[in-house]
């Protein structure tokens, strides 16, 4: 069964942009791939800017070959849905079906929040 999730980086504004993560959400496994690997808002970014992630971390692709380490993006497999901006990213990502949200705050790192 997946553990969903959201990954995204406050705004200026104080809404959220964030992504639908599906595999492996939980905080034991998610935070310390985003703590080595996107700690800083231009990398945060990055990952977000392409959409929806079937995993943050993996050497599978949608066919039968491997690749270095990287998230799985749905739109590598022709589908997959764009960041969304929420003024209550707890709510929205609750209401989406998400367990947990990572956020990225400037000057403080990455935030989780159980839902």
């Amino acid at each position: 069964m997946a553990t969903r999730s959201a990954i995204g980086y406050a705004l200026h504004s104080g809404k959220v942009r964030a992504v639908y993560c599906h595999w492996d959400g939980y905080p034991s496994h998610q935070l310390p791939i985003l703590e080595e690997h996107y700690n800083t808002l231009a990398k945060v970014r990055a990952l977000v800017k392409p959409g929806s992630m079937s995993s943050l971390r993996t050497e599978q692709m949608w066919t039968d070959y491997k690749r270095n380490p990287q998230p799985l993006y749905h739109h590598e497999r022709g589908d997959g849905e764009p960041p969304r901006t929420v003024a209550n990213p707890e709510k929205y990502w609750r209401d989406y079906g998400c367990e947990h949200l990572y956020v990225f705050r400037s000057g403080y790192g990455w935030q989780h929040y159980p839902l």
